[in-house]
């Protein structure tokens, strides 16, 4: 069931697995204000529904931010997410193979800074991912 759709970020929430799947967006800085939004929504959403397993795609987003931006925005998501009772959360990787091992070193080193309270873990499949968040 599609939750939310903003042109930057579609939340599709499974009800049957509780699975709430977010289509990562492009990340540039014009786009800084619509995605300090886009995940205020992502936040509520998760509150809202007592979302408990989030599925981050991705696979297809562009990243063209400076990386202490980047860290901007992960670590606002991240604060917000600490307050929900979110408990796993699975990252599909990009299919950018130049860029996924230092998109992977990054999300696991802002993961080990925050401390957030959920699981997380990356994945370059689907089924796999969908199988650990449902385990």
């Amino acid at each position: 069931m599609l939750l939310h759709n903003d042109g930057l970020i579609d939340l599709d929430y499974d009800a049957a697995t509780d699975v709430l799947t977010v289509r990562w967006p492009d990340i540039d800085s014009a786009a800084n204000a619509e995605l300090h939004y886009s995940f205020l929504r992502l936040n509520d959403t998760i509150r809202r529904y007592d979302i408990k397993k989030l599925l981050i795609d991705s696979r297809y987003n562009k990243v063209q931010v400076k990386e202490v931006e980047y860290d901007a925005l992960m670590k606002e998501l991240c604060e917000g997410l600490k307050s929900s009772r979110l408990m796993k959360t699975a990252r599909l990787g990009s299919l950018d193979q130049t860029r996924e091992p230092k998109a992977e070193k990054h999300a696991n080193r802002l993961i080990k800074e925050l401390q957030p309270p959920f699981a997380f873990k990356n994945f370059m499949s689907k089924p796999h991912a969908l199988q650990w968040l449902q385990s």
